[in-house]
């Protein structure tokens, strides 16, 4: 369907229903909260990082952690609001709240969820230019710009089978650094090696995601790395995530490019291991 003709359509559904008031509580669903951790995990670990090279600046912390946050939520309301708009979801959707075909947001409300999002991300980013200089204004555009364009055109990158990249460079490298560079504005190798264990688990979460949504998204032709390679692949790919994680831990504390304590890891692993031994044998 043409661009033009589903924003046709989505205008016409808005119009030809009663406008609803969202209460609270659907404001937050459609912010997806139970996804939030992926964002919460790599600025504790660069903040833990900055902290373990001798400083910890709780401002810069704060927000920087709720900058990220909201960026998180304003990708949450766009992809909720593209993927209703190039029709790649349904009221059976599993990984959408489904809140525009239940009527309870209008399209246009979760639009503007997004854009709120990212304007309260941005104002919480001014505290940031101030506490550590101009540089983080970079972190932010990039952020905006993966956040946004990750689910809308021209590129649609989790449609094309580059979700995963740009989660992995997003959550992992940019967020882990970012929350290290807002107490010591410089590069940390430290920081770099331990943005990958963490992105592998945040990718690992998006790759799960789309090998449970691999049916829906196979009828509507979004191209997830399940999708394109299929579904085997998608549970290996979990398994080389998550217990990849650990051994670029276990790899870095050898060649001490990361502390010995960062192999306090390890005692999640049993958890780690029952998932992708759950995952392998589904």
């Amino acid at each position: 369907m043409d661009t033009n003709e589903t924003s046709l359509k989505v205008t016409q559904t808005d119009s030809h229903n009663t406008k609803p008031t969202p209460s609270w509580k659907v404001w937050v669903k459609t912010a997806r909260p139970f996804s939030l951790t992926a964002t919460v995990s790599p600025v504790l670990v660069g903040t833990a990082v900055a902290a373990y090279d001798g400083t910890f600046h709780l401002v810069s912390f704060l927000a920087a952690l709720f900058s990220a946050l909201f960026l998180q939520i304003g990708a949450n309301y766009f992809n909720e609001y593209f993927d209703y708009r190039y029709e790649l979801d349904t009221a059976e959707s599993l990984g959408a709240s489904t809140v525009i075909f239940r009527h309870e947001m209008t399209a246009a409300q979760v639009f503007s969820g997004g854009i709120g999002s990212f304007f309260i991300a941005a104002v919480l980013g001014l505290v940031l230019i101030y506490t550590s200089g101009p540089a983080i204004i970079l972190f932010g555009l990039a952020g905006m710009a993966i956040a946004y364009f990750y689910s809308a055109k021209p590129f649609k990158f989790a449609t094309r089978g580059l979700g995963d990249i740009l989660v992995y460079i997003a959550m992992g490298l940019l967020m882990t650094w970012g929350a290290y560079y807002v107490q010591i504005p410089r590069w940390s190798w430290e920081a770099f090696f331990a943005s990958v264990p963490v992105g592998f688990l945040v990718t690992a979460i998006l790759n799960m995601n789309n090998v449970r949504d691999y049916q829906d998204d196979l009828a509507v032709h979004k191209r997830t790395l399940p999708v394109r390679l299929g579904q085997v692949f998608g549970k290996r790919f979990h398994a080389f995530l998550l217990v990849g994680s650990y051994i670029a831990v276990t790899l870095f504390v050898l060649l001490r490019l990361l502390p010995l304590y960062s192999l306090a890891v390890w005692i999640t692993f049993p958890l780690a291991f029952s998932n992708v031994r759950a995952v392998l044998s589904a």
